[in-house]
């Protein structure tokens, strides 16, 4: 799908006395920041739950050593590159359902969304795949035995909880797809809240009525949370009356598929190839032991936490661009771009110093063992370095998603995360005395090299006076 573009719509200009230009444009620039973080509120809280799963797993398993917590990341980073491509590809039926809500054509967003659930069912098979795989899939990696027993067991937990959650996840594009974010960020806490208390049931068990589980009861906490999300939001939608005419039991429709995965897959590889090169970055330091591996898990779950928020946020500025896309505002869009940037790279810059001050305070809060400590130290004043990379370029990613520019993104991204990213990562890593520490620093490398492309990218689109897609 080519990028959208926006005509040049004449506007109206203040009295240059009155007003000058350059303070006519900051006060613009503030109403835009200010219109794009009421936006953002509510889809920042929607991705720090979508997180918040994987940091109380991660949390609570940490008592239990460097051994279970390396094997919980290293399941987390083996089913996370399968999910994050199938979710990023049911985001192309939130297009759809977005613009039949915008028609005022009720029937078109449930035949969306009934579309996108037969999707998102079949997207479920590849995954629960990779799952059950778990095991000889990390001994295929290269992992230690008993690292790749646990995570083996986690995944396999897992399974069982891919399906609810995809049905549940296009049941929320749904949502959001009409303007509607709150129900589903309720249920996605509620979903987190069930699992913390799963989890002290299942990883530590209670004497006398329920055993210990360890690594493997974390999986089936985290599985029991999504089915309940899924019963919760399925729930919703029918007392709401929304599973009416025109949604159930769908039978394929093959255009309407084919239009979802137009727009969804090149967003799916885009999630894929940077999800793709920090999961691999874990394999590596499964390679150099336990603790190399625990460390890292620690550091990028903190990292993937504060990432969340600069993601809602650039998934709101994605929506404005979108809106003055509608519109015809070249300038509208070129605010909505500044402003996604700024909050993006505000917030991150605030989060890169607290990584600076505080790297042992945040390690502590997931394992006091000295040496998970140490290495994770390390990691987290790298991690500081690439906060400010990864909110630059994710506030790209989303502005050329608000202008239908998919494709092109893709490849940049693919292109800096594997053509650059992986080999520094390597070779830094392997070949140099950094060890871990120079796995990270490829990640560095790849994200700087991602974001400096993208604004170029998003210069290029914004400057094109384009016109809005379809027309």
């Amino acid at each position: 799908m080519p990028p959208a573009t926006v005509r040049r719509r004449p506007e109206a200009a203040a009295p240059r006395a009155a007003v000058p230009g350059r303070r006519r444009g900051g006060v613009l620039l503030r109403h835009e920041s200010r219109a794009l973080l009421r936006v953002a509120v509510p889809l920042v809280f929607s991705q720090l739950g979508a997180v918040a799963m994987t940091t109380t797993d991660t949390i609570m398993v940490g008592p239990l050593g460097p051994t279970a917590l390396a094997a919980a990341g290293l399941a987390s980073a083996i089913q996370m590159v399968a999910l994050m491509f199938c979710t990023g590809t049911i985001m192309g039926m939130t297009t759809l359902v977005s613009h039949a809500a915008g028609a005022g054509d009720v029937l078109g967003s449930r035949r969306a969304l009934g579309q996108g659930l037969l999707v998102a069912l079949g997207l479920s098979v590849p995954q629960m795949v990779v799952l059950l795989l778990g095991r000889p899939i990390a001994l295929a990696l290269g992992q230690a035995p008993d690292v790749a027993e646990l995570a083996g067991g986690f995944m396999r937990a897992l399974a069982f909880g891919v399906a609810p959650f995809m049905v549940f996840y296009a049941f929320r594009q749904f949502l959001e797809g009409t303007g509607r974010t709150g129900p589903s960020v309720v249920i996605t806490f509620l979903g987190v809240a069930a699992n913390v208390v799963g989890n002290r049931l299942l990883i530590f068990g209670v004497p006398g009525h329920v055993p210990a589980f360890g690594v493997v009861g974390s999986g089936w906490s985290t599985t029991a949370a999504r089915w309940g999300m899924m019963l919760a939001i399925v729930g919703y939608l029918a007392w709401r009356g929304e599973l009416g005419a025109g949604f159930r039991v769908p039978r394929p429709d093959p255009a309407l598929m084919r239009r979802i995965l137009r727009v969804g897959l090149p967003i799916g590889g885009q999630v894929v190839a940077e999800v793709g090169i920090f999961s691999l970055a874990a394999v590596m330091m499964g390679w150099m032991g336990k603790v190399e591996l625990a460390s890292h898990q620690v550091a990028i779950n903190i990292a993937s936490t504060t990432f969340m928020v600069a993601l809602g946020s650039s998934i709101a500025g994605s929506i404005r661009v979108g809106l003055h896309v509608g519109a015809g505002s070249r300038r509208g869009v070129r605010r909505a771009a500044i402003a996604t940037y700024l909050v993006a790279l505000s917030f991150m810059a605030v989060c890169a110093l607290v990584f600076l001050l505080f790297p042992a305070e945040l390690i502590g809060l997931y394992s006091q063992d000295p040496r998970i400590l140490r290495v994770g130290v390390r990691l987290m004043l790298l991690a500081a370095a690439f906060q400010v990379f990864d909110g630059a370029q994710v506030a790209g990613l989303s502005v050329l998603r608000g202008t239908g520019d998919t494709r092109i993104p893709m490849l940049i991204t693919l292109v800096g995360y594997w053509v650059v990213g992986f080999p520094v990562a390597y070779i830094l890593g392997f070949h140099t005395p950094f060890g871990p520490a120079g796995i990270w620093a490829g990640l560095v490398a790849a994200l700087a090299v991602v974001a400096l492309l993208l604004f170029l990218r998003v210069r290029r689109v914004i400057h094109a006076a384009p016109r809005p897609l379809g027309s």
